[in-house]
C-alpha cells in the first residue's frame, strides 16, 4: 500500500510531462484541420457551381421565354400556319436545343377575370400542349380589367442535369413562363381567319 502511495506523485509528473510534449507538439495540427475542414469546404465548393449553373440557365429560360413570347405577338399573316383548323408557329421557331421544350398558347380571359380560356397551344420540342377549351388559373392581377381579351402564355422548361462532381445529383426541370398580348391584332387566331 506504502508503494503505491509513493508511486502516485512520480506518475503524475510522468503524465504532466507527456500532456505538455503532446500540448507542445504541433506536427499535426495542420493534417488534422485539413481533414475536418476539407469535406465541407468542398460541398460548399460544390454548392456554388451547381447554383452558378443552374442560376444562369434559369436566366437564359426567362430571356427565352420572354423573346419567344414576343416574336409571337409580333407575328403577322404570313407567317402563321393553319394546322387542323389552328394557327401554328413553324416549328423552326427560333431556339433548338435538346433539353429545351416550348409551349405557346392563346388565352382568351373570362369574365371572372381570375381564369382564361384556351383557345390554342402549340408545342415544340416534346413539350405537352393545352387542350382547347381548357382552363387556366392567371396570376394574380393579370386579367383585372382584361374580361374578353386574349393573351399569349409563353412557357419554357429546360431540363438540368448538374454535373456529378462529388455526388450525384438529380436533375431538375427549370421553368419559366409570360404573358403578353398579341400586337397586330386581339387575338392571333383572328389573323389566321382574315
Amino acid at each position: 500500500m506504502t508503494n503505491l502511495g509513493a508511486s502516485s506523485p512520480r506518475f503524475l509528473r510522468r503524465a504532466a510531462r507527456a500532456g505538455r510534449a503532446l500540448s507542445d507538439d504541433a506536427r499535426a495540427t495542420a493534417a488534422v484541420e485539413a481533414a475536418l475542414i476539407l469535406p465541407v469546404a468542398l460541398t460548399m465548393l460544390a454548392l456554388v457551381i451547381y447554383g452558378g449553373e443552374a442560376f444562369a440557365i434559369q436566366r437564359k429560360v426567362t430571356l427565352t421565354a420572354r423573346t419567344v413570347t414576343d416574336l409571337i405577338t409580333q407575328t403577322t399573316p404570313p407567317v402563321l400556319v393553319m394546322v387542323s383548323g389552328k394557327p401554328s408557329v413553324p416549328q423552326s421557331a427560333p431556339f433548338a436545343s435538346a433539353n429545351l421544350s416550348m409551349l405557346a398558347t392563346e388565352v382568351q380571359i373570362n369574365s371572372n377575370q381570375t381564369t382564361a380560356t384556351v383557345v390554342w397551344s402549340e408545342p415544340y420540342n416534346g413539350a405537352t400542349p393545352r387542350a382547347a377549351g381548357s382552363t387556366l388559373t392567371l396570376p394574380t392581377g393579370l386579367g383585372t380589367g382584361q374580361a374578353g381579351n386574349y393573351f399569349i402564355l409563353g412557357e419554357v422548361y429546360y431540363n438540368y442535369t448538374p454535373l456529378n462532381m462529388y455526388t450525384p445529383v438529380s436533375s431538375m426541370t427549370l421553368h419559366d413562363s409570360i404573358y403578353l398580348t398579341p400586337r397586330a391584332s386581339a387575338s392571333l387566331n383572328m389573323l389566321v381567319g382574315q
